[in-house]
């Protein structure tokens, strides 16, 4: 069994060290907002995060401060944090400016915020802007089921790449696109929800079915996500013909 020890793919059993720990992150989602139930919560515990961090980090916190983790060095610190309410920071490459920290596992609070707003269900196709660790992709794919579709753009090659991999070894499928975030993907819409987690969104509402949802996780004021909806085809039938 490998994934940090904590089983391979979407499928396999979870270990009991990995079960109360995924118990114990959605625990503690309710400390910032209301509890995670229902899909969502189900999504969180067949898609560990531990899949989707690497061995080495930064455990971020909300004063701006960074604690390194390690697995190697220090196994059970890491394990705390990957499972903990914390966004964690993890490392694209080392050269002579030092480790550069760009891809960010957000978390479990705002996946779960996000998730909410987007409302995302079985059969829905979904374009999520910004791939990331791949985390918040295998969610949505488990939420839109197998007679649903994602698809995740990131402009990074680096952090593309380590997304594939991630999201292969989940057994997850999603359809995977680098290039210019502001481009989206049209040839795979129209797409019932967007999920906007890094760019901006003035572009997509184009390949977006009426009545989509497209939440923007930085789009809104003092740091609060902001969700649209598309008008739709009954919106369109009423309006007066000139």
């Amino acid at each position: 069994m490998s994934r940090h020890d904590g089983g391979t793919r979407q499928g396999s059993t979870m270990l009991p060290h990995i079960a109360w720990r995924v118990e114990a992150m959605i625990a503690t989602i309710a400390e910032r907002r209301a509890p995670a139930t229902g899909p969502i919560a189900q999504a969180l515990r067949k898609v560990p995060r531990h899949w989707f961090v690497p061995s080495q980090g930064l455990a971020l916190d909300d004063d701006g401060g960074a604690v390194p983790i390690d697995r190697d060095t220090d196994p059970p610190g890491w394990w705390d944090a990957v499972y903990s309410g914390s966004p964690i920071a993890t490392p694209l490459a080392s050269g002579r400016g030092g480790t550069a920290y760009t891809c960010v596992n957000p978390s479990p609070s705002a996946v779960a915020d996000l998730l909410e707003l987007l409302d995302v269900g079985p059969g829905q196709r979904v374009m999520e802007v910004g791939t990331g660790s791949g985390w918040v992709t295998a969610l949505l794919c488990r939420l839109t089921g197998e007679a649903g579709g994602v698809t995740s753009i990131e402009s990074d090659p680096v952090v593309a790449e380590a997304a594939g991999r991630n999201l292969a070894a989940a057994g997850m499928r999603p359809h995977l696109f680098v290039g210019e975030k502001a481009r989206g993907c049209p040839e795979r819409g129209p797409y019932d929800r967007v999920l906007v987690l890094a760019g901006s969104p003035e572009s997509w509402a184009g390949q977006t079915r009426p009545g989509a949802v497209i939440v923007d996780a930085c789009g809104g004021h003092a740091g609060h996500a902001l969700r649209t909806v598309t008008p739709s085809a009954e919106y369109y039938s009423g309006l007066p013909d000139y």
